[in-house]
């Protein structure tokens, strides 16, 4: 089977924009809705990404407006294996599905339809449907209607039934028809580019078409409110995968040291003790990422025998134990750290260091806390024999 994927994606989200409306202020501008963000990705770039692991799409062609062209050629490399061709829609969806019909190759026998503001439609659904065409003209994804439906004379009317709900369903994307079938509709139909969807097309000439139905949730986007549901759904599984790490790290402070702290040198008579540079506030940060994928500790991954660890920068350190969890699938999104020191005094440079540390979690400064204190000369930091750092880092599923 050689399916030519078609997305229509062109219209100009005028029932969108009128759901944020405020009193007294008119429509407020606002981009498509399809580049509104959804789990950190525009509309219809995630609804493109259902798309990519299907063999049997040959080709991919958007209809879209002529504003959104711009930012649309921008997702090349982020879409892979589609061969996405951007093209100018209609005025109505019917007349972007057919302005992209006629620009597919001839030798899909399949045309499949599917709405760019339809993000959660799943690979499992979209497989279903593309199972189900063989001896069929056409075949929709379809949900069967659950609500009480009444039937009335008039808007302001009374009742005139109560519609028996056993054979209805609601239509939904993707709809798969056969490319010679659809070609045909439009061609016989005077009214063709008034039609909702391809199977009405269809249904107008006699041809064959059948229901896929599911279960699943696959909405059309059409206000923020939709929007707002679809990033609460989408958005609380990742909200709910998080962890926390704790580090904390010694070091001695001796004479002819060069003292690190967060990738900064801090100007003092002393500095830190170590195999690598001593820098303690990178190594309680690298424990505590560390401790939030669960990969052990810092010494099991750099370890003070090996000579090839001497005098290591922790600006590494903290680099690869990062690249180690971004493979897991993390990453940080927060990071609060205590400086334990008696001396030097620290205020003249904890902005230097949080940019620094900021810079090496690749977190934006707002999210990065450094604190520093002292011990009121008690223990070995208040001697000024030792420094002392602690961290908390929250990482995020990516």
């Amino acid at each position: 089977m050689q399916v030519s994927l078609i997305v229509p994606a062109a219209g100009l989200s005028s029932r969108f924009h009128q759901s944020l409306r405020f009193p007294d202020k008119g429509v407020i501008p606002r981009p498509s809705k399809l580049f509104y963000q959804l789990n950190g990705e525009p509309v219809l770039l995630r609804t493109l990404k259902a798309f990519q692991k299907l063999p049997q799409i040959r080709e991919t062609i958007v209809a879209i407006s002529p504003e959104m062209l711009p930012e649309a050629k921008r997702w090349k490399r982020r879409i892979k294996n589609l061969k996405v061709r951007w093209i100018l829609g209609g005025k109505t969806r019917a007349e972007s599905v057919l302005k992209a019909l006629r620009k597919t190759s001839s030798r899909s026998d399949w045309i499949m339809v599917h709405d760019g503001a339809r993000p959660l439609v799943t690979s499992a659904a979209i497989k279903r449907v593309l199972k189900a065409g063989k001896n069929w003209d056409g075949v929709i994804l379809a949900r069967k209607v659950i609500p009480t439906i009444k039937k009335v004379l008039t808007k302001d009317g009374p009742i005139r039934e109560t519609v028996d709900r056993d054979s209805l369903y609601e239509a939904e994307t993707p709809q798969l028809v056969r490319r010679e079938a659809l070609l045909k509709a439009y061609q016989q139909n005077p009214r063709a580019l008034e039609a909702t969807d391809e199977a009405g097309l269809l249904e107008a000439i006699g041809a064959r078409v059948r229901v896929m139905p599911h279960e699943g949730w696959n909405p059309k986007l059409t206000t923020f409110s939709d929007l707002m549901l679809a990033k609460a759904v989408v958005e609380k599984n990742i909200s709910q995968e998080i962890r926390v790490g704790i580090g904390f790290d010694t070091h001695r402070l001796a004479k002819g040291r060069k003292f690190y702290l967060g990738g900064v040198v801090i100007p003092s008579p002393k500095g830190a003790l170590g195999h690598s540079d001593g820098d303690a506030l990178l190594h309680a940060l690298a424990d505590a990422v560390l401790g939030a994928i669960g990969a052990g500790d810092i010494g099991e991954w750099f370890s003070d025998r090996d000579p090839k660890f001497k005098n290591i920068r922790s600006t590494k350190i903290l680099a690869v134990i990062l690249a180690e969890a971004k493979r897991r699938g993390w990453q940080a999104y927060h990071a609060d750290t205590n400086i334990i020191l008696e001396s030097p005094k620290l205020y003249n440079h904890k902005p230097r260091i949080r940019a620094s540390v900021a810079k090496c979690l690749g977190l934006p400064e707002k999210d990065v806390s450094v604190k520093a204190r002292t011990r009121e000369g008690l223990g070995p930091e208040g001697e000024g024999l030792a420094v002392t750092c602690e961290a908390i880092v929250a990482m995020k599923r990516i």
